[in-house]
């Protein structure tokens, strides 16, 4: 185990902060209150972004697992195994924020496109539509809650701890 993380981790962390933020927060309103052809161009656009997410993700997991880093010693052992659990938690999350996506994309009552070439769309069937609508918006706020979380936690170890929390990923 080392102490820090590589250059490519923090930039990885940081892009991923902001696209999946920008995803959970813009995107997916702007592709919820379309409406017809339009609402076909943003979800070309937001599933195609979400693809990328996850695959940005996948490398994340990919690099953190060859360069494990140690916890803070400072921190209560409760706190390294939260930090564990919300960490891998968000790797489940963006997982199924892509399935229960593709999966509404799939039953959809018109094409979706990702990328505007692969159309991933079977037929339409409402219920199905509507469940996985249901469980993506579900994921989506479990996944605001954990970011919160996440920030708040690193603001009081950084602020009220006084340990170099924030310098780690910077």
């Amino acid at each position: 185990m080392v102490e820090s993380y590589t250059r490519g981790q923090k930039i990885l962390h940081w892009l991923l902060a902001v696209l999946v933020l920008f995803w959970l927060l813009v995107s997916g309103q702007i592709a919820a209150s379309s409406e017809g052809e339009q609402k076909g161009m943003i979800l070309m656009f937001h599933s195609g972004g979400a693809l990328i997410i996850f695959a940005l993700m996948m490398w994340r997991y990919s690099k953190r697992r060859k360069n494990l880093v140690m916890p803070l010693a400072e921190l209560k052992s409760w706190e390294q195994s939260w930090s564990r659990k919300v960490h891998v938690s968000f790797y489940v999350l963006v997982t199924l924020m892509a399935i229960t996506g593709i999966l509404q994309g799939v039953f959809f009552d018109q094409a979706v496109r990702v990328f505007g070439a692969i159309n991933i769309t079977v037929g339409h069937n409402e219920s199905l539509m509507s469940t996985f609508n249901l469980l993506h918006n579900v994921v989506s706020k479990i996944f605001l809650a954990l970011i919160a979380l996440h920030v708040l936690a690193a603001l009081k170890h950084q602020f009220v701890d006084k340990l170099p929390f924030i310098k780690r990923m910077t």
